[in-house]
């Protein structure tokens, strides 16, 4: 992979990451392809969301869903919104066969609610991006929890 591929899809999950701190859902949900995949998978070794239960399998009407119902002001878990923080690093790139860049991080998300204290969620993340439109779409993301025998009170915002 050339060092303007890894530079460009590194500032792609930097984007993403700035655009989801932001609370640009919409702007956030322009960045997946039309047959996206957003998963997260409830088992560390799951490699079928189909077969394994995931806390979120979405595609992007599920996606789509999913924002509206933040945005309806009925999301009570979400009123007000969290406060997040997103920290990605250790950014690997590689060229892949069935998308164009496949990236790995690791991924620190620091939620903040009002009265509770700031929790800090690490996971493993890997975005499988390809070309269209002549810009880089999101195929695929998949965030890996390091820690899923903790118990989250509320993961209802997007990681």
């Amino acid at each position: 992979m050339s060092p303007a591929d890894h530079s460009a899809a590194e500032a792609f999950v930097y984007h993403e990451a700035a655009l989801l701190d932001a609370g640009a859902l919409e702007d956030w949900l322009d960045l997946f392809a039309a047959d996206c995949i957003y998963w997260i998978p409830s088992r560390a070794d799951a490699p079928d969301p189909a077969r394994h239960v995931s806390i979120v399998y979405d595609d992007k009407p599920k996606l789509m869903t999913r924002i509206a119902r933040l945005r309806s002001g009925k999301e009570y878990a979400q009123d007000p919104p969290s406060i997040t923080c997103r920290q990605i690093t250790n950014v690997v790139t590689r060229s892949g066969a069935d998308v164009a860049i496949e990236v790995r991080a690791v991924l620190v998300v620091y939620e903040k609610r009002p009265n509770a204290a700031m929790q800090a969620i690490p996971a493993h993340a890997r975005w499988r991006l390809a070309v269209e439109d002549g810009g880089l779409r999101i195929r695929e993301k998949r965030v890996m929890l390091t820690d899923l025998d903790r118990y989250y009170e509320n993961l209802t915002f997007l990681l």
